[in-house]
């Protein structure tokens, strides 16, 4: 009987363990930017602009379980996009077109998940980031369609990817410079974050 009773133990013992490792999985947790890239792509007819900033940060709350409750914040400084010229960099950060002075950091609030639940560890998701995309002092609501993929612990690599239109930022173009920019601008967030 006493051998029962401490199989029993033990059986109970290892479902709890194991039940416990499981819920400790599907918790959401806190996973900071340990390396952030942000480009974006204006495409007019007669240039073609990529800027590039190596200097993305942020936080990402995450439950591979629920990936409904994801929430976060991803922030890039006006100052560190780089275009491969200098002074249409510094045109950029400038008072007429982004304000940098002003308005020093582009951020992406995510608020929430749609078209995927959940995660598998080594496995990529695609799904979309419901967000909020803050710009030269305004905020609208933007899609993100997103490839990620978690380590199945302390680890995820993901790409985001969405429009916006300058117009929209209350950015206007000079009649000068229309034909070399794009009202459209394409961005690409890349993101390795650990737990």
């Amino acid at each position: 009987m006493k051998q029962i009773s401490r199989l029993t133990f033990v059986l109970a013992f290892g479902l709890l363990a194991l039940g416990g490792t499981s819920l400790a999985e599907a918790q959401a947790r806190d996973f900071g930017v340990s390396r952030g890239r942000a480009t974006f792509r204006s495409v007019a007819s007669l240039e073609t602009i990529n800027g590039v900033s190596n200097s993305l940060t942020g936080s990402i709350s995450l439950n591979p379980a629920n990936l409904a409750a994801t929430r976060g914040t991803l922030t890039v400084p006006i100052s560190s996009i780089r275009t491969g010229i200098d002074l249409r960099d510094e045109h950029l950060r400038g008072s007429d077109w982004l304000d940098a002075a002003a308005h020093p950091n582009a951020t992406f609030e995510i608020t929430g998940v749609e078209g995927a639940t959940s995660m598998t560890a080594n496995q990529e998701a695609q799904f979309t980031l419901i967000g909020r995309f803050t710009l030269h002092g305004q905020t609208k609501n933007v899609l993100a369609r997103v490839r990620a993929r978690w380590d199945g612990s302390g680890g995820i690599r993901g790409r985001a990817t969405f429009s916006i239109q300058l117009s929209d930022y209350n950015v206007t173009i000079n009649r000068l410079v229309q034909e070399k920019v794009s009202n459209t601008i394409a961005i690409t967030i890349d993101v390795r974050a650990a737990a």
